[in-house]
C-alpha cells in the first residue's frame, strides 16, 4: 500500500501559534496524540508538549517531546517528566531536562532550520501503518524526521527503569566519489538518555545537549562510487548530522554498504541494478524496522534529484517520492546521488 500524504501549511504572514497548529494537526492525524499534553505561550514563544508512553510500567518509560515555536522556526528538546500545573519539566537538571526556560528558544534545537513568517511554511506527513515521516519545508530549507510511536517495540536489553528513550530520528545525506551515505540520526539528548547519556557526564553546556553538531548517528547506509582508483577508506568514516544536505562535523558512524550492482565494478552484473532498499532497521534501539513504503536508493546517472521528484521503478505500478536527498557533485554517472523515498504508487 502506498503512503498517505498530507500537507499542512502555515500561510504568510503566519504566527508562532499558526506554526504550532500545523504540527498539532499532523501529529493528531498520525495518531501520535489526541492533543498536546501541555500547551501555553511564554513571551511570544509557543510551547507545546507531546507525550509518548513507551512503557508506563517503567520509571522512565514516558518521553516528553518539548516543542517551541516562534516566527523563525520549530525547536525541540526532551524531558523525562512534565508538570502541567507549572508548565515546566520535572526531575534533576541535565539528567531529566536541560532547562526550564519557556520564554526563549536558545536551549532548544532548531530542527526545522531557519524559517521566515513572510513565506508559507509546510509540514508534510507521509504515513504508512505505524510509520510516520514528516518533512518541515520552506523553499530549499527542509528536514525529514520521525517520532516513533508507543507501538514500536524497543530492544529487550533496554532498561527504562534506568534511562529514557527518545524516538526522534532525522535524515542526513551526503554524496562523494567514495560513497554516498544516508544517515539516520537522533535529536537532542540528556544524561538520562540510554543512548548518549555517558557522553554528557559533567557537561552543563547548552550546545552539548541541543545543537545539531551534538546529534548522534544511529545507523548509516551507503553505496560505493565507481570513480576509478579513488577509494580511500572513507566509506566507513562518514559524518552524521541533522541539518539538511550540508556538511557537518557531527558524530561519526560506520556505514552499512548496500548491494547496488554495476558491471563496471562487478562483471556478474550484465545490467546495472539500482533497487529501492526498504524494510531495514533505522535505529538499533528498536526491533521495529523501516516500513516497506519508505526506502533508500542511489542514482548514478548525470541527472539529479529534486524534492518530491518521482523515482519510477515501474510507471503506474511502483513509484516513489523524494523526501531527502544529496546530489553527486560529479555529474559523470560514477558518483551516486542518494535519496530517502516514500512510495506513492
Amino acid at each position: 500500500m502506498p503512503v498517505t500524504k498530507q500537507t499542512y501549511t502555515a500561510a504568510p504572514t503566519w504566527t508562532a501559534a499558526d506554526l504550532a497548529t500545523i504540527y498539532r494537526s499532523a501529529f493528531i492525524d498520525a495518531g501520535l496524540m489526541t492533543d498536546w499534553h501541555d500547551s501555553f505561550a511564554s513571551s511570544g514563544i509557543e510551547n507545546r508538549v507531546l507525550r509518548v508512553q513507551y512503557d508506563v510500567s517503567k520509571t522512565y518509560g514516558t518521553t516528553f517531546y518539548w516543542f517551541q515555536f516562534s516566527t523563525t522556526g520549530a525547536f525541540l528538546h526532551v524531558a523525562t517528566g512534565w508538570n502541567t500545573s507549572t508548565d515546566v519539566p520535572t526531575g534533576t537538571q541535565y539528567l531529566d531536562f536541560f532547562s526550564t526556560t519557556t520564554n526563549a528558544t536558545s536551549n532548544h534545537w532548531q530542527f526545522s532550520g531557519t524559517l521566515s513568517a513572510t513565506t508559507a511554511a509546510d509540514l508534510i506527513r507521509y504515513s504508512s501503518g505505524s510509520h510516520h515521516w514528516f518533512v518541515s519545508r520552506q523553499g530549499t530549507t527542509r528536514q525529514a524526521f520521525t517520532i516513533q510511536p508507543a507501538s514500536h517495540t524497543l530492544q529487550s536489553w533496554i532498561n527504562l527503569d534506568r534511562g529514557f528513550y527518545s524516538g526522534f530520528a532525522g535524515v542526513f545525506t551526503q554524496s562523494s566519489s567514495q560513497s554516498s551515505p544516508l544517515t539516520f540520526t537522533r535529536g537532542p539528548a540528556l544524561r538520562r538518555d540510554i543512548v548518549v547519556g555517558p557522553s554528557l557526564n559533567g557537561s552543563t553546556t547548552a550546545a552539548n545537549y541541543s545543537s545539531s553538531s551534538a546529534t548522534l548517528a544511529l545507523l548509516a547506509y551507503a553505496a560505493p562510487g565507481h570513480v576509478s582508483n579513488t577509494y580511500t577508506g572513507n566509506i566507513q568514516n562518514i559524518t552524521g548530522a541533522t541539518t539538511g544536505t550540508g556538511t557537518s562535523s557531527g558524530a561519526r558512524c560506520g556505514a552499512i554498504v548496500l548491494p547496488v550492482g554495476f558491471s563496471s565494478s562487478n562483471p556478474a552484473y550484465t545490467t546495472n541494478s539500482i533497487p529501492v532498499f526498504h524494510s531495514m532497521p533505522f535505529t538499533p534501539y528498536s526491533t521495529t524496522t523501516l516500513n516497506s513504503d519508505f526506502g533508500i536508493t542511489f542514482h548514478y546517472a548525470t541527472n539529479v534529484f529534486g524534492f518530491q521528484d518521482k523515482f519510477i521503478v515501474t510507471a503506474g505500478t511502483e513509484e516513489w517520492e523524494t523526501l531527502a536527498f544529496s546530489n553527486a557533485s560529479v555529474g559523470d554517472g560514477t558518483t551516486p546521488s542518494v535519496a530517502f523515498l516514500a512510495r506513492v504508487v
